[in-house]
């Protein structure tokens, strides 16, 4: 009997216990919810900073001259590039006049290479002309070397004056070869030439020196009377000479060119047109422009009549004086631009004081810096203008910059925990008849702790605040 009772009581247990996993089953999940509605989205970022330092600008002359006029005062605003003071450059202009009638005489020079080449053309052919004849010359002078006695005198007075033609000859040839030695000797200087082509002229010039000293010395041996025991050998010697001096003649022809000195002169315009670009650069800086942006507070010009390019001619205060200086996250940095309004707050023990300011400039590279908890990051410096200066903006003054990076009026925005992510889709719980429904979404900006809803959400819609609450699922029945 006592097992019967104890079966029927483990019975009614299980039955109890049964009763209860139902009746739990059947309970709705409890779950935390919003209902959509409209409001103003902002995305933002703050970031500490301070006000610079008070920046001045001193500027100097590039050259020193005496002051031929002053275009500003003392306490006077100017912009970038304003006319501050003129300096006297009538030398460097005078300078630049020699140089440029320098380069018309070289022009000349250039023009008149061509010139000098036909004539010295000329002459070599005619003197080769005269050579020529004087071989036909020689031909019958040997004939007549088998004269008689009576003949010989007027063969002798024949040979003198061959002898004495070759030597003049000689002497234009040693000239010519002087000439070409000098020219050759400044082409080298100038770089023209190579040094082998250089002592090439000079071999050439020993040469013919020595070709005239020979000549001289059988012009005075035919002087002292020395009679020529083999006239044969006599005359086949004065026609190599001639030959000699032919092949000279006709060496030169080859080998003359106006090039090398062409390439001399082209090399001296370029040099004085370097010197002319420099002395106008100097000249240009003789016109004193401000650098920046700012106010005068020091004119030192207005104090002497000679400046010197060591010492300023004016002391400007910039007018980036009180702009705040804030350095932003590379992750950042992008959302931010020139012109962007921030706000900016002094935190005061009396009350906070707040402004707003514009961004004036951003830095175009990153910075290494280390944060207060000693990680390496890098960052951007951005200056920032405020829009009404105050005793606030004093300088190393720290300042809470706020970068507002979205804002717009009547937009669906939902915490960033509602929405989770199912096949590439992003996905939102909404109730509908006491029914957790995944909802597909199309999300637009990021904000601090939410994310605007571009679409798939209507006013009004009771949306599950946890996306990932343990049991929530789709379908599954809610409470709230």
């Amino acid at each position: 009997m006592k097992k019967i009772v104890k079966y029927v009581l483990l019975g009614m247990t299980a039955i109890i216990v049964a009763i209860a996993i139902v009746i739990n089953m059947m309970q709705p999940l409890a779950v935390d919810t919003i209902v959509v509605e409209t409001s103003h989205a902002e995305a933002y970022f703050t970031e500490l900073g301070h006000v610079q330092e008070d920046r001045r600008v001193d500027v100097f002359s590039l050259i020193g001259g005496e002051i031929i006029s002053v275009h500003v005062s003392e306490g006077q605003f100017v912009q970038e590039g304003d006319v501050l003071a003129i300096v006297d450059a009538s030398d460097i202009l005078h300078e630049i006049e020699q140089i440029r009638v320098s380069n018309m005489s070289i022009h000349a020079q250039i023009d008149n290479l061509s010139v000098e080449e036909s004539q010295v053309r000329a002459n070599h052919a005619s003197n080769r002309s005269v050579l020529q004849s004087e071989l036909g010359a020689i031909d019958a002078q040997e004939r007549m070397s088998q004269a008689t006695e009576a003949d010989q005198q007027r063969v002798n007075e024949e040979n003198l004056r061959l002898q004495n033609i070759i030597i003049e000859q000689s002497r234009v040839n040693v000239q010519n070869a002087q000439n070409d030695f000098e020219t050759a000797r400044t082409l080298l200087n100038a770089g023209v030439i190579t040094s082998v082509e250089f002592e090439a002229s000079e071999q050439a010039l020993e040469g013919q020196r020595t070709a005239l000293a020979t000549n001289e010395q059988t012009l005075e041996i035919m002087n002292s009377g020395a009679n020529v025991v083999n006239q044969s050998e006599h005359f086949a010697a004065i026609r190599r000479t001639i030959s000699a001096q032919i092949s000279g003649i006709d060496h030169s022809l080859s080998q003359l060119s106006t090039e090398p000195m062409q390439r001399h002169f082209n090399t001296l315009i370029e040099s004085n047109n370097l010197a002319i670009e420099n002395l106008e650069r100097r000249a240009n800086n003789s016109i004193i422009t401000s650098p920046v942006s700012g106010t005068i507070v020091n004119l030192h010009a207005n104090y002497t009549n000679v400046l010197n390019p060591a010492m300023p001619v004016a002391e400007i205060r910039t007018e980036t004086d009180n702009l705040v200086e804030v350095f932003v996250s590379t992750a950042n940095i992008s959302d931010v631009s020139v012109g962007d309004i921030v706000d900016l707050t002094f935190i005061r023990q009396g009350g906070d004081a707040f402004y707003s300011g514009t961004i004036y400039s951003i830095d175009s590279g990153a910075e290494a810096m280390v944060s207060i908890l000693g990680v390496e990051e890098r960052r951007v410096r951005v200056l920032i203008k405020p829009d009404d200066l105050s005793d606030s903006f004093r300088s190393s003054f720290d300042v809470d910059v706020r970068f507002v990076t979205y804002s717009a009026e009547d937009r669906i925005s939902i915490p960033t925990t509602a929405v989770f992510e199912e096949e590439d889709q992003y996905m939102a719980y909404v109730v509908e008849n006491g029914v957790a429904v995944a909802t597909p979404v199309v999300l637009g900006a990021r904000l601090r702790t939410e994310v605007v809803v571009e679409s798939g959400l209507n006013i009004g819609d009771t949306v599950i605040r946890n996306a990932r609450q343990e049991g929530l699922v789709n379908g599954v029945r809610v409470g709230y």
